[in-house]
């Protein structure tokens, strides 16, 4: 069977392991079906012939101007008759020091128009290293919040850990959002492509018949070229062989993309810059590959004046110069609703993804 048939199926056997085990039936079912990992969900990306990727952080926020990655991606979605399932492959081994995304606090505007923060966690010396998946779920009703993050807070407590209750987070606001129109998206964490791999590289009866040979000989090969690293008892990550790992070098992680399909990774022009490494990595792994298994290819989203269309009011403006952080699509969600299902702020270029 093709790479990503195997993987989905891993993908269904895995998924109840980003759920808390103590998690009530529908708070279960809620969480599968807000992470696109419901039954529905499962089969449209397994029908769907290409599917779009996007690497957000595991963070509450996503600020300016990483909005505009998911926001084109549902842009390109609505475009079509038969729109390509959407991949968010969420990197759950981030720490607390990452200043793009923040994921120490979640920035949100409660009803009275003020902007709020909710300190999740201490970004001192000693602890900022700490990697967002090594720590517990989050629990915590926020403060005067607007129905949105309200829902977000409530469904983000059953994720199996923080690196999931960010991900539910994600999800809510960004369907409210209008990002994602409809049943067409699927949030997993990187770490579920890790264990895949390991999986596969070290049993040989993990796959059966050509197809399962030349996977394991693929897989055995990534992690004999990958740098590992693994999360240590204090919660930081430390070098380790790549079979242990819980997190490869960043040309592995997306050589790993190879495994879903068809698939065009969104990026900026840093991902388009060292994207040749990338695909040395996947062509040194050519020599094993599936015969079906196609490289997966980089499409730069176009830059695009977001707050043009859905930015801060003067007031939000104001306090968030105070507080230093930029304006993030959570807070545009409370200001502006389903600004993404409204607005197409991508002047269609040539030949598009999907």
């Amino acid at each position: 069977m093709p790479p990503e048939t195997t993987f989905i199926d891993y993908v269904r056997r895995r998924r109840w392991d980003l759920v808390r085990p103590d998690a009530p039936a529908a708070a279960a079912d809620e969480v599968l079906t807000l992470l696109g990992l419901d039954d529905a969900s499962l089969t449209r990306w397994a029908a769907s012939g290409t599917v779009l990727v996007s690497l957000p952080h595991a963070s509450p926020n996503v600020f300016d101007p990483r909005t505009r990655v998911c926001w084109y991606a549902g842009t390109l979605q609505r475009r079509q008759a038969d729109p390509p399932h959407h991949l968010r492959v969420v990197l759950p081994h981030i720490n607390f020091s990452d200043l793009g995304w923040r994921p120490y606090a979640w920035w949100y505007l409660d009803e009275d128009g003020k902007v709020r923060c909710h300190r999740q966690f201490s970004r001192n010396k000693k602890r900022k290293h700490v990697t967002v998946a090594s720590q517990p779920p989050m629990d915590v009703t926020l403060d005067g919040a607007t129905p949105t993050d309200l829902h977000a807070s409530r469904v983000a407590r059953w994720g199996a850990d923080l690196a999931v209750s960010y991900m539910l987070v994600g999800s809510v606001v960004e369907r409210a959002a209008g990002m994602v129109p409809g049943p067409v998206a699927t949030y997993l964490p990187l770490s579920l492509l890790v264990s895949f791999v390991q999986e596969h590289a070290a049993d040989s009866a993990a796959v059966t018949g050509e197809s399962g040979v030349s996977l394991l000989a693929w897989c055995r090969l990534l992690t004999g070229q990958a740098q590992g690293r693994r999360v240590g008892p204090d919660g930081v990550l430390v070098e380790c062989p790549a079979r242990e790992a819980t997190v490869f070098d960043n040309y592995s992680n997306l050589a790993m993309l190879s495994l879903l399909g068809d698939c065009h990774v969104l990026g900026g022009a840093k991902m388009a810059g060292y994207w040749p490494h990338v695909q040395r990595r996947v062509d040194a792994l050519r020599q094993v590959a599936v015969e079906d298994m196609r490289d997966p290819r980089v499409v730069v989203v176009p830059d695009a004046d977001l707050l043009r269309f859905a930015g801060p009011s003067p007031a939000v403006a104001e306090q968030l110069e105070r507080q230093g952080v930029p304006y993030s699509q959570g807070l545009a969600v409370v200001e502006h609703g389903g600004f993404a299902e409204r607005v197409d702020p991508f002047e269609p270029v040539g030949s598009e993804a999907g």
